[in-house]
């Protein structure tokens, strides 16, 4: 069953933090006692884990990571899923720099890597497709649901994970300026709703198999802590890291990776 398969995300943050790379031998402390040090990717992380489990993994045999960054994501498929083929494709230069070079430090020869856009793609016929916090950067219009459609074989799924379009505070919104700012230009396509994103998914042809709203109050506790203790410095943000990761395990303990009031939505489709 897929729920027996090992998902560990993080695996290349020593490999991919310019920090880390700076200072490996205080690196290699700081991973093994405090784990991984971003508080909002651990925390999708944790409800990607838990909802990507319910699909029967165990089948898979060919894979993408549609935006795949900086490759978390793509080293943790790849790693765990060691059947299938894992494709991480991205349009920014600079972010494949990275992967490539953490690839080429992993053992992950199910790993392939693909620079262009979604159409560009040689192969078809992928068992799933995912993203995570990719679709909000992308215009409506310009989402590629009909792209991902036609690469999935008959009875393939599709991910998105991705911002509600309204986001609850827990400190004043003033505190976090310059963010309002970066996500004005960086999300354009931050416009859905869950049910909005359930009826999208339909209307490209998808059947909904699964949705959910998460990350409640106390996840966004944590991230918003995190960042105001990173603008304090390094020190500040690792302390601040246990008290972190508990809020998240509180949100996710009291919610069970669903929240009616979440800032975060997901929906799996399934090509039929």
């Amino acid at each position: 069953m897929s729920q027996t398969i090992k998902l560990q995300y993080g695996l290349a943050q020593p490999l991919l933090s310019g920090r880390m790379q700076a200072n490996p031998a205080l690196a290699k402390w700081v991973n093994k006692i405090l784990g991984y040090t971003n508080i909002g990717n651990y925390a999708r992380s944790k409800v990607f884990k838990k909802h990507i489990s319910q699909l029967p993994l165990h089948e898979m045999k060919n894979v993408l990571d549609l935006g795949c960054g900086y490759g978390e994501y793509s080293f943790m498929m790849a790693k765990a899923l060691t059947q299938a083929n894992v494709t991480a494709l991205d349009i920014d230069q600079d972010a494949l720099k990275n992967v490539r070079f953490a690839q080429s430090k992993l053992n992950l020869p199910n790993l392939t890597i693909h620079e262009g856009f979604l159409h560009t793609l040689p192969s078809d016929g992928f068992d799933l497709i995912y993203s995570v916090d990719v679709f909000e950067h992308i215009e409506k219009e310009q989402m590629p649901f009909a792209d991902a459609f036609s690469k999935l074989r008959q009875g393939g799924y599709l991910m998105v994970k991705m911002p509600h379009i309204t986001q609850s505070s827990v400190f004043p919104e003033a505190w976090f300026q310059e963010h309002q700012e970066w996500l004005k230009h960086e999300h354009p396509g931050q416009v859905y709703s869950l049910n909005d994103l359930k009826q999208r998914f339909e209307s490209e042809g998808f059947n909904i198999i699964f949705s959910a709203q998460t990350d409640g109050w106390l996840s966004r506790l944590a991230w918003e802590t995190a960042y105001l203790m990173k603008k304090g410095g390094t020190i500040f943000q690792l302390l601040s890291l246990p008290i972190c990761k508990a809020f998240v395990s509180a949100d996710i303990f009291l919610t069970g990776f669903k929240s009616k009031k979440g800032n975060a939505i997901t929906v799996i489709g399934q090509k039929i």
